[in-house]
């Protein structure tokens, strides 16, 4: 195979609408500094990476780490201030009650606005301490990611070309991508095994319902057709042997999951977030493969129905009572963190990084085998990276670490494949999906601000409250 054909596949691809793709006007960044600020797509398809000296990249690595703790002090001092102004409101309703047995006209109306003021800075401090703890570490993981890679990068690249050139693509872990469908994956017996799955997904969904944890399926006829076929679609030409069974969750969080047995759960804010039917695609490909190569009954091995239901009692039972962040944990369980979602990253969706490489790499095949452009999951996945200070963005990456390892095998999984003529990227049934879920959003987001709060009354009563703004960059 000649150079040019791996060029063609390694970065003269269209760039899909909406990525953040390398502009011809533009000269290429040519320090670190510079390229840890591009997305992980621009990255890979660099036509060339210099070799920088151990000095500079020690050098970006404190300029990070600076950055980081500079951000971290910012974010805990407003925490500070804002923790401050909340005894201060309190202490001001303490002076109210000393005032008498019951309020007049002037005090309850003082007491209610006093309720608001409170209900205001318990969102505000959750909103920052979100931040803190979630949005930046991720934002500064990405970074350190990215440095990473360009030192990486080119040695895996360059021995891309080398094994296609000397014919030996097809000895890499499950190199066979043409066999899709009538391979094993390495697990003896796996329709079998996958068969055996459905039950274990199907205790786990009941237990869950059970415990109120599921959030609320979708009544849209259309867009519910639209997620199945796609679904469908993309396992039909993968190596799950058992039906995939499809829900659309009423959920803003930007996720998926798929339970053992092919159950696979997708919410509307994912189809909202994605900007391109090739990214959906992406996203759902990496959870059928997950499906596929049975990893949630492997968990459950260790992570049993009782213990995630444990998990999913103590996490009820913060919600139910208010808990310490009274408000704060509802704006967090609405804004990304959602019960179910908590639940399975630390159980049935527990991290691995083998599980993920492996869902990754064959997610990427899947797309391709129905002809998507793969490249769809990286661009999400730099979308989410961008997500700075929100939780929301926070929530993909609990159930998807950014671990650079998975970046660079995905894209060369995508290097390895035989490139096709034309790949698909976008479809007007898409756009119409995403109008529709975009619109399920905005009236679940306007339920939202009607709904009881812990303390009763509701946040309506109180203006609106507002996410945070994100980092900047």
């Amino acid at each position: 195979m000649t150079k040019n054909v791996i060029a063609f596949m390694l970065g003269i691809l269209l760039v899909l609408p909406g990525s953040a793709g390398l502009s011809t006007a533009s000269p290429a960044p040519q320090t670190a500094a510079e390229l840890v600020r591009m997305s992980y797509l621009e990255l890979l398809e660099l036509e060339s990476i210099p070799k920088f000296p151990g000095n500079e990249i020690k050098a970006v690595e404190q300029q990070l780490n600076a950055e980081k703790k500079s951000e971290a002090d910012r974010l805990k001092k407003e925490e500070e201030r804002i923790e401050n102004e909340l005894k201060a409101a309190r202490r001001q309703l303490d002076e109210l009650n000393k005032k008498g047995s019951r309020d007049d006209a002037a005090q309850a109306k003082q007491r209610g606005d006093l309720h608001c003021r409170v209900l205001r800075i318990e969102n505000d401090l959750n909103k920052i301490k979100t931040e803190r703890e979630k949005g930046l570490p991720i934002v500064f993981q990405n970074r350190f990611a990215k440095l990473e890679l360009i030192q990486k990068w080119p040695q895996v690249r360059a021995d891309i070309e080398q094994k296609i050139e000397a014919g030996r693509a097809r000895e890499r872990r499950y190199g066979n991508a043409e066999d899709i469908g009538f391979r094993d994956l390495g697990i003896d017996g796996l329709a079998r095994k996958q068969q055996e799955d459905i039950k274990k997904g199907q205790d786990a969904i009941r237990e869950m319902k059970s415990q109120g944890l599921m959030p609320p399926e979708v009544e849209d006829k259309e867009l519910i057709k639209y997620v199945q076929d796609l679904s469908r679609e993309i396992a039909d030409a993968s190596d799950l042997k058992v039906p995939v069974k499809v829900t659309l969750l009423d959920s803003m969080e930007i996720n998926a999951f798929a339970l053992p047995g092919g159950f696979l759960y997708v919410n509307t804010g994912l189809i909202n977030k994605a900007e391109t039917e090739s990214e959906l695609v992406g996203v759902l490909s990496h959870e059928i493969a997950h499906a596929a190569a049975r990893h949630g009954a492997r968990l459950m091995k260790r992570a049993t129905i009782a213990n995630i239901i444990f998990q999913a009692a103590q996490v009820g039972a913060v919600v139910l009572t208010g808990g310490v962040a009274g408000i704060g944990m509802y704006y967090a369980l609405q804004y990304g963190f959602y019960g179910l979602g908590m639940i399975l990253d630390l159980s049935l969706l527990g991290v691995s990084r083998d599980y993920e490489a492996e869902a990754d790499q064959l997610g990427a095949q899947y797309a391709w085998q129905i002809g998507f452009d793969a490249r769809g999951f990286i661009t999400f996945f730099d979308k989410m990276a961008s997500e700075e200070g929100y939780a929301r963005g926070a929530s993909f990456f609990r159930t998807h670490p950014p671990f650079i390892e998975r970046i660079m095998s995905t894209f060369s999984e995508i290097s390895y494949l035989p490139p096709k003529a034309e790949m698909r990227v976008d479809s007007s049934h898409f756009k119409d999906a995403r109008t529709r879920a975009a619109e399920l959003i905005r009236k679940r987001e306007k339920e939202e601000k009607n709904k009881p709060s812990l303390r009763g009354g509701t946040p309506a009563d109180c203006g609106e409250l507002r996410p945070a703004a994100p980092i900047s960059n």
